[in-house]
């Protein structure tokens, strides 16, 4: 039956159409050998088509292996971040009488980083509150998430530098002060039509910090302090 339906040419398949419509006109068994014989010839052909395309792509990979040559590693990676003048902004005629009256960071040294999820713009001397850091007061802790920085170069000019997304060997080197909790948040559910109701107060921990410097150093330079792990060296 099936050397008289189905019949393969390298990857195309056939099908004998008068011994198809033959097949058909007899009784209702004969359609379901023809649909088992449709069936047994996609899947042949379905066959064929992985075989010969499994053939190529192992040649391919061959070819590929004998005029591979060697991927030089001597390169180095370009550095994380931009630097550029700082811009003058557009005149805003709206603000121009509370201009004044408002604090601008426009010749402050600063830096923007990120710890914990939330970004901290940072200048040197200032105290913050963050998400609780797991260390004891009056220890010093490097945050090296710094997504921007503004310094004054040695021409005097104010120079910002932006990280994509950080700045290879800059960091913010802080000290903790003291451990804190946050003001009561009042947690308010309810339910209507179910005498549900609940309501209850939590307190977030917070840590307050001091910045101590904000430093732009090199990705090479080694980290101060005492190894966590000294054994990972042996």
């Amino acid at each position: 039956l099936a050397s008289g339906v189905v019949g393969l040419e390298g990857s195309s398949c056939t099908m004998n159409s008068a011994a198809v419509s033959a097949m058909a006109s007899r009784r209702p068994r004969a359609r379901s050998l023809v649909k088992s014989a449709s069936l047994a010839a996609s899947a042949a052909c379905c066959v064929a088509v992985l075989f010969s395309s499994s053939f190529s792509s192992s040649a391919t990979f061959a070819g590929l292996q004998q005029g591979a040559t060697r991927v030089d590693t001597s390169t180095t990676a370009a550095r994380a971040y931009t630097s550029a003048p700082v811009a003058t902004p557009p005149e805003d005629l709206m603000t121009i009488k509370q201009r004044h009256l408002t604090p601008s960071a426009e010749h402050l040294e600063y830096a923007v980083v990120e710890y914990s999820g939330r970004q901290h713009m940072v200048t040197e001397g200032g105290m913050y509150e963050t998400y609780f850091i797991r260390a004891v007061p009056g220890s010093k802790v490097r945050l090296n998430r710094v997504l921007l920085m503004k310094q004054k170069g040695s021409d005097g000019q104010f120079e910002v530098s932006i990280g994509q997304p950080l700045i290879d060997g800059a960091y913010v080197e802080i000290t903790i002060l003291e451990h804190l909790k946050s003001e009561d948040q009042t947690i308010f559910k309810h339910k209507k039509k179910k005498h549900y109701m609940k309501r209850w107060i939590v307190n977030q921990k917070l840590t307050r910090f001091r910045i101590d410097r904000i430093v732009r150093g090199s990705p090479d330079d080694g980290v101060e302090g005492k190894a966590p792990y000294p054994l990972w060296e042996a």
